[in-house]
């Protein structure tokens, strides 16, 4: 079963803090959108259920952009949040992770929080990727500008085979 994305997020974040690493908005949402795409790639499976946008400095979950909006550039200090379903209270977004997902993420949380932001942007634009399938597409409307688990497992099949 899928993580909710703001989980995904907090891991991310509470990682980043352990290696004193900073985290921007833009930051957040690329290498969210890159631990689910090799998630996707290996398991076959969503690591996140959330909608993917494609956005001008590339793919976006709408739920984390709005969540840490208000830090722009700068690191981001807080985590996202959650309505409980039980009690109507928010609280800190937390899903337990096993073991082996934990294993499989964190040498590419560590990747990915060593690249600055100009360069997770550059690499979720790569020609033919998944985001530039969706935001530079011919033909028929994409409204929301989704990018679909299929196009990303697509792209990663392929890009993987050589």
């Amino acid at each position: 079963m899928p993580y909710d994305v703001r989980s995904l997020a907090n891991l991310v974040l509470d990682f980043a803090d352990q290696i004193d690493a900073e985290v921007s908005n833009v930051t957040i949402n690329k290498i969210v959108f890159f631990l689910h795409a090799w998630y996707l790639a290996k398991t076959g499976n969503p690591l996140v259920s959330a909608k993917i946008e494609a956005w001008d400095y590339g793919p976006v979950f709408r739920e984390l952009y709005w969540e840490f909006k208000a830090f722009r550039k700068k690191r981001i200090t807080t985590r996202a949040m959650r309505r409980n379903p039980r009690t109507a209270e928010m609280e800190v977004s937390v899903d337990t992770f096993s073991d082996s997902d934990l294993e499989f993420l964190q040498p590419l949380m560590r990747r990915y929080l060593a690249i600055p932001a100009g360069k997770l942007i550059e690499l979720s634009h790569i020609a033919g990727g998944p985001w530039d399938q969706v935001y530079n597409h011919q033909g028929e409307s994409n409204p929301g500008m989704r990018i679909s688990d299929e196009i990303i497992r697509i792209f990663l099949q392929q890009e993987t085979r050589h």
